[in-house]
């Protein structure tokens, strides 16, 4: 019984003696660059850094409304492209399940966070040139970028808002990246182009750093070259729409305006955020700034290390529930409404499913392969192109018909699941134009008049595919059922779902997995969606 009273005091020693250890290790002990392999970029923008920062924001309209608030933020800098290890310090673009016990640091930037989820093994310039091409640009534009963020520590991940710096040849800051994260795991990138205001630079930027590195499983030496930015102007500005739930107490829409310095320029940061509204009105505005100089933890002694990590480790750990803890105090205040999530905006990254949601996952693949089915049933030249949950499939998928040749265009059919309950309520409809019409049809909130569960980019084409392919499909699919006799496992699944709908009616997914699916999957997704009636 005594040893069961001291226990936890023992376990709290013993985890605090380990943190301090692994403290001790990452500011002291080897911490020289390591590269991942010998086929990484040799010249970059910028270099390795940690950045103290504070965060400023202020509501100015409507005036009754006002308030401020400020705490400490802590973020790091890389060159993206450079993938490897300061030591134990910080472990840049490496995948952490693929790193030795021996091999794990204070501090992460893991690839998987950034830009779209999941990636498998893309690094951060691989995931970076993918998403240019997604929204039309080309990644050749901008040979170089550097990235700030939040890092990971421990378990330990939340950025609300990580930073892409992408310069052209010239070296000269010319677009951002603003991705933006927010506290219902939602996610947008916006990319913007950049215009420098013209303003002369007050100081020459001519540092450069060669530096020696070791390559994990490579012998001999590698040469990488850190050097500065080229500036024209002091201050770059950009704007972007707002097509993301970012506060409880904003409306989607409005225009986001950006002006930040080239980071790589000092080094430092100042980032101004302004949310306007549709007319112009200043609403709210955030700054973020560099409180105190960078530590670059190549240069750094080991006593400044130690003494950086002691003191802002905290920050980054802390930073959602100082939002919450802010959130909690406007509402309480009673003067601003306190608005309802609504769904994502099509180009946005859905919230993380829920726990009954990843037990019915499996949906996905009926719906995935009804789509490549209907296009296949189609009798004119179109594509549907399906961008998945990238928690499921990081790459777009496009079915093509018959019809299409190499030689002309076709018309394409975008859609897009707004998140994870479009694949559980999907199955639910007796007809597929009725699942279509009723998954596309706004539900507005009051955050978001245009809120919706699934994105169609062309309701008339979907409509000619629908008046063929669709009713192809589930006339061919009721056909095969009334030859092909259920046997009685199917039979009993059948009325068990019926009964958790309460509607003895097929509907046309049930008639479509039970004789166009793989016979693998031919009792998983009705299995699955009683699974899930049950957790509702």
């Amino acid at each position: 019984m005594k040893m069961l009273v001291f226990l936890p005091l023992i376990v709290s020693v013993a985890a605090i003696g380990s943190l301090l250890c692994s403290l001790m290790i990452a500011a002291f002990l080897r911490r020289r660059l390591i590269s991942l392999n010998s086929d990484i970029k040799r010249d970059f923008i910028g270099k390795p850094l940690l950045f103290p920062a504070r965060l400023t924001h202020t509501r100015r309209f409507p005036e009754t409304e006002r308030y401020n608030y400020w705490y400490d933020y802590f973020l790091i800098g890389i060159p993206v492209g450079l993938r490897g290890r300061v030591g134990n310090l910080l472990s840049i673009d490496n995948l952490p399940q693929r790193e030795r016990l021996w091999e794990k640091c204070w501090f992460t930037i893991d690839p998987t966070y950034y830009l779209d989820r999941g990636s498998g093994d893309r690094s951060l310039e691989e995931k970076l040139h993918v998403f240019l091409k997604s929204v039309g640009e080309d990644p050749k534009e901008f040979p170089y970028a550097y990235l700030i963020s939040v890092p990971r520590f421990l378990w330990f991940q939340k950025s609300a808002i990580s930073y892409w710096y992408l310069y052209s040849s010239n070296r000269e800051l010319t677009a951002m990246i603003m991705e933006i994260n927010n506290s219902f795991f939602e996610k947008r990138n916006f990319f913007f182009r950049v215009t420098g205001d013209g303003m002369a630079v007050d100081s020459a930027n001519n540092w450069s750093t060669t530096t020696t590195v070791s390559a994990k499983g490579y012998h001999d030496k590698l040469s990488l070259h850190f050097s500065p930015s080229m500036p024209k102007s002091k201050q770059y500005k950009g704007s972007w729409e707002k097509d993301i739930f970012g506060s409880p107490f904003e409306k989607v829409g409005g225009l986001m305006v950006s002006k930040s310095i080239d980071p790589v320029l000092g080094p430092s940061i100042q980032s101004n955020l302004s949310s306007n509204t549709p007319d112009g009105q200043v609403k709210v505005t955030s700054r973020l700034s560099s409180w105190g100089e960078p530590v670059d933890p190549l240069a750094a002694p080991g006593w400044i290390i130690a003494r950086f990590i002691a003191r802002w480790t905290h920050v980054g750990v802390l930073s959602a529930p100082r939002i919450v803890k802010q959130a909690l105090r406007i509402r309480l205040r009673g003067k601003l409404t306190y608005l309802k999530r609504p769904e994502v905006r099509p180009g946005s990254i859905p919230r993380k499913e829920t726990e009954i949601e990843r037990r019915v996952w499996d949906l996905e693949l009926p719906f995935r392969q009804y789509l490549s089915e209907l296009a296949s049933h189609t009798s004119f030249p179109v594509s549907i192109k399906y961008i998945p949950a990238k928690s499921i499939h990081f790459d777009d998928m496009t079915f093509y018909s018959p019809a299409c040749t190499t030689s002309s265009s076709q018309p394409t059919l975008t859609i897009q699941p707004l998140t994870p309950r479009s694949y559980t309520s999907f199955p639910q409809y007796d007809s597929p134009r009725a699942a279509f019409f009723t998954e596309t049809k706004a539900t507005p909130t009051n955050s978001d008049e245009s809120s919706c569960r699934l994105s169609i980019s062309d309701h008339s084409l979907l409509d000619q595919v629908l008046a063929t392919a669709g009713q192809t499909l589930d006339t061919e699919a009721a056909k095969l059922g009334a030859r092909n006799p259920k046997d009685w496992k199917s039979k009993i699944l059948q009325k068990v779902v019926s009964f958790l709908r309460n509607s003895p009616a097929e509907t046309f997914m049930d008639r479509f997995v039970s004789h166009y699916a793989h016979p693998s999957l031919q009792y998983r997704p009705s299995s699955n969606y009683a699974t899930y009636q049950r957790g509702v």
